[in-house]
């Protein structure tokens, strides 16, 4: 069954490829067709098609519109629908849902013509067309026709019919008309199964596919409106079934609707000028018309605002509005105004279908109104004359009236770039009518919607004082107000000069594009969200002065706005952030009592690394600050092994009792340095998206790689001293009585020291290992272990032992302590700028580590990386501090027992 089950997905995935990369092949270019129309089905054209003919109105277009026609006659995205007289086109599989009661199927039909052949008679002449018919059934998406062969393909949620057809045009009255015979290949239903129970077949691939027919009986009609006006645009249609009732390919008659395209000319009609928009529609906006104004401006200005749009309008809950096919035309008038003319199709749709599925549509019914009017300049305002897609054949019907205007005045409340409503005409009451429509473009597309009115609009700031008292309310203490302005720089205005550029490069600094976790919540992992910010309006700038839209964070009811929400934004300081990213933390609450019911809790978010502008140079900036720490501290090891060295040549007697194991760990240490795949010292944390998107590397290369270069190079001459110390003291403990003498306790042997060492890491490394696992489950909230978990249980475990052994020499001295402790000598083996020193050494890297945060992308989802690269020692909280401050205690112990050995009687 799962074999069976792969094997489904797979030729699913393979049929959806193919109809996708067709759909996009015939989207960017048109795909040169690989049939060849011989018309040579003449006398059953005749036959079928001149009951349709009127010969003595017949006229035949002139040879040079072949192009024309070709186009006009196509249209793509119509609607079909079927006679139910039990006997279906096509099946349709629906087991692409889980429940049977699923989303609706979308029925569309597409006409394409591939050839127009005027052939010219002694008496007369005709038009022969070739085209390709393709009815599909599918969920919520468009399709493009195929140019190739016959056929029929199905998967699941998707049915699709080709029809090749061949035929005649002509014009005739106020009509034109294709006669079309096709050829398809038919699903027919298998005998004695019922009837195309497709849903409950189980399909699995091609094997279960219906069978299909060759068929050569199919009828289309086309009618085309001779003009292309306001009530004469519809695109009717009919397929038939030319075989026998009741075989095995019959099928009942399909009709076709769509409209004409804009390769047609379309003319205005003087006839249907819309009456004026009556009072009751200013009525409806009496309040905001007041508070918010009007804009007013030309003809040409309101058609590239109009035609700019490329977001639904809303209109009742759950419905969305679309304008196409949009018009619009400027005219003047005997007072030099200049107004528009305007002809839109005006389609509402369900919110759960795509949006460019319902713009790309041209099916006329009873969610679809033909409009057509005028723009007043001198008012503002836009009244049309609408009519129901399903009746438009007289003037009278047109009983709708659509009425827009733009305000002029923004605020928190009022959030659309255009207001209006659709009512009906006469006396007739509905309780649905007037409809209330809105466009309130989404941030990201507020700066292209917004059209050339922008320059017209201003924002009404109507919660400043409330906003004021808030933040004095939320005042920080004086010391960390004081720090902030000491130390700190934040975003603010600079040049008083250009303020209006600086207005613009500040709200570019203002805008937030991150992922945030819910800091209160207890399973932070899953709290994570994205945060969209944009500054709407900043001081006097607004609309295309500024980027993009502020995120309104206020709750929509119904059709008001709860404006008694408190959001306070805490910006990250410009210092520093080469070393700490910036990350903003953002809060929300409700000013209402607790018992009302649209109070909510407070949540405090906080995002990830924010994007800023010089992100790039302030990393490529860390990584050449790193290199050259890495350079300072490396020569600093160099150093300082080498005045041990010195220490040594001067005092003899005290070599014999270094212990060899600490020297052998420090030899660990540097060689792990010099031959892991890891940075000297000091581990990157970049990420892997931001380093492959980085291109600082490739400019820096010819500095960091000497760096790099530079710090191996004196790790090695490291290295190479500590082997010299390493051996200086192996010789003075074979040279003497390194075991003491009767008046000296005893050394133990050195098998013995390496086992109390190994020993002691073993714990140490247990204990780390705990307390890491202990902090990160703490932050995941103790979430309970899968079976994931224990599979990565063994990498994660030969990881942090792979990060103790490279990290191993931090605990260098625990082996001299531990020798020191057994044989109390009186000599001190050890500089105090050794052990000191090289303490010091890694107390600055932890610290540094401790301190900067990744080096992140951020437009990417960074929270597996910030859940990952917590390393053994580079992780934060609890387990952060552990080292160091063994460090400091083990190096204190030494030098203790080192003082003690000049100072006994002190000690004791």
């Amino acid at each position: 069954m799962m074999a069976e089950s792969a094997t489904v997905n797979l030729y699913t995935l393979f049929q959806l490829l193919m109809l996708l990369s067709q759909s996009i092949a015939y989207k960017n270019f048109r795909e040169e067709s690989s049939i060849v129309y011989r018309y040579n089905r003449v006398a059953e054209i005749e036959k079928h098609c001149n009951p349709y003919v009127t010969s003595s109105h017949q006229s035949v277009p002139d040879d040079n519109r072949d192009y024309t026609l070709q186009t006009e006659l196509s249209f793509a995205n119509g609607d079909w629908n079927q006679e139910n007289g039990g006997f279906p086109l096509m099946p349709f599989d629906e087991s692409d849902l889980q429940s049977p009661h699923g989303a609706d199927t979308l029925q569309l039909a597409s006409f394409q013509v591939e050839d127009i052949n005027i052939v010219h008679h002694k008496e007369n002449a005709s038009v022969n067309v070739g085209g390709i018919l393709s009815i599909s059934i599918s969920r919520n998406t468009t399709f493009y026709p195929s140019l190739h062969s016959p056929s029929f393909n199905m998967i699941p949620g998707f049915s699709i019919l080709t029809v090749v057809l061949e035929g005649v045009y002509f014009e005739s009255g106020g009509d034109r008309l294709l006669c079309l015979l096709g050829n398809a290949a038919l699903p027919i239903s298998e005998p004695l199964v019922e009837y195309w129970d497709v849903s409950n077949s189980h399909w699995s691939g091609y094997s279960h596919q219906p069978r299909l027919l060759q068929d050569d009986q199919i009828l289309l009609l086309l009618r085309y409106p001779q003009k292309f006006n306001f009530t004469s645009r519809a695109i009717k249609g009919e397929i038939r079934s030319l075989n026998k009732y009741g075989s095995l390919n019959y099928f009942d008659n399909v009709h076709i609707s769509s409209q004409l395209n804009r390769y047609s000319n379309y003319q205005f009609s003087p006839e249907s000028m819309p009456r004026s928009c009556d009072d009751n529609n200013k009525h409806s906006f009496q309040e905001e018309w007041e508070e918010y104004d009007v804009l007013t401006f030309s003809g040409s200005e309101f058609c590239k605002t109009l035609q700019s749009i490329s977001e639904p309008f809303n209109v009742i809950p759950n419905y969305k509005l679309v304008f196409q096919h949009v018009i619009c035309v400027e005219e003047t008038n005997n007072h030099s105004i200049k107004n528009a003319r305007i002809s839109a199709t005006l389609r509402v749709f369900p919110a759960s279908i795509p949006e460019d599925t319902a713009r790309e549509r041209t099916g006329l019914s009873n969610l679809t109104l033909l409009a057509e009017g005028t723009w007043d300049s001198s008012s503002g305002k836009l009244c049309m004359i609408g009519c129901s897609g399903e009746v438009i054949s007289v003037l009278e019907e047109c009983n709708y009236q659509i009425f827009l205007y733009f305000p002029r005045v923004y605020s928190i409340k009022q959030r659309s770039l255009i207001l209006g409503s659709i009512s009906r005409i006469g006396n007739e009451t509905n309780m649905f009518f007037p409809l209330l429509i809105n466009y309130v473009p989404r941030p990201v597309f507020l700066h292209l919607s917004i059209g050339p009115c922008g320059s017209y609009l201003s924002y009404n700031y109507s919660m400043v004082q409330l906003a004021t008292s808030m933040r004095r309310k939320n005042q920080p203490s004086k010391f960390t107000l004081l720090k902030q302005l000491s130390f700190l720089k934040y975003p603010a205005l600079e040049d008083e000069q250009d303020v209006h550029a600086e207005l613009r490069f500040l709200s570019t600094n203002l805008n937030i594009d991150a992922y945030a976790i819910c800091k209160h919540c207890l399973d932070k992992h899953n709290s994570r969200v994205f945060i969209h910010m944009d500054v709407f309006s900043l001081g006097p700038l607004f609309g295309p002065y500024v980027p993009r839209m502020v995120s309104n964070v206020s709750t929509n009811v119904g059709l008001a706005i709860d404006c008694l929400v408190d959001v306070k934004v805490q910006y990250p300081p410009l210092t520093g952030r080469w070393l700490k990213n910036p990350s903003v933390e953002m809060t929300i609450s409700s000013q209402r009592p607790e018992n009302d019911p649209l109070h909510f809790n407070a949540i405090a978010l906080q995002t990830d690394i924010i994007p800023y502008l010089k992100h790039q140079d302030d990393a490529a900036f860390r990584k050449r600050f790193e290199r050259v720490l890495r350079i300072l501290i490396s020569c600093a090891l160099t150093g300082i092994v080498f005045s041990q060295l010195s220490y040594m040549n001067r005092n003899v007697a005290s070599i014999s009792h270094m212990s060899l194991v600490m020297v052998a760990e420090q030899i660990l240490g540097f060689g792990a340095e010099l031959f892991w795949d890891t940075e000297i010292l000091l581990e990157s944390k970049e990420s892997a998206a931001c380093r492959d998107l980085s291109h600082d590397a490739l400019v820096y290369e010819h500095i960091l790689n000497p760096l790099e270069i530079i710090t191996r190079l004196v790790i090695l001459v490291a290295l190479l001293l500590t082997i010299r110390l390493y051996k200086k003291v192996s010789k003075a403990k074979k040279r003497i009585n390194v075991y003491g003498s009767n008046k000296e306790k005893r050394l133990p042997q050195n098998r013995n020291a390496v086992l109390w060492n190994l020993k002691v890491h073993i714990v140490v490394c247990l204990v780390l290992t705990g307390i890491l696992g202990i902090e990160l489950s703490l932050g995941n909230n103790l979430r309970s272990l899968g079976w994931i978990d224990f599979v990565l249980l063994p990498g994660v475990l030969i990881q942090q032992v792979q990060m103790h052994v490279l990290w191993a020499q931090n605990l260098f001295l625990v082996p001299q302590a531990l020798k020191k402790s057994v044989w109390q000598s009186k000599v001190k083996p050890l500089r105090k700028m050794y052990y000191v020193g090289l303490t010091l050494l890694r107390l600055i890297l932890y610290s540094y580590d401790y301190i900067r945060d990744p080096i992140l992308d951020p437009y990417s989802d960074n929270g597996d990386f910030n859940r990952t690269t917590s390393n053994f020692f580079s992780i934060y909280g609890i387990t952060g501090a552990t080292v160091p401050i063994i460090m400091v205690l083990v190096a204190s112990v030494v030098h203790i027992q080192q003082s003690c050995s000049t100072r006994k009687s002190l000690c004791q």
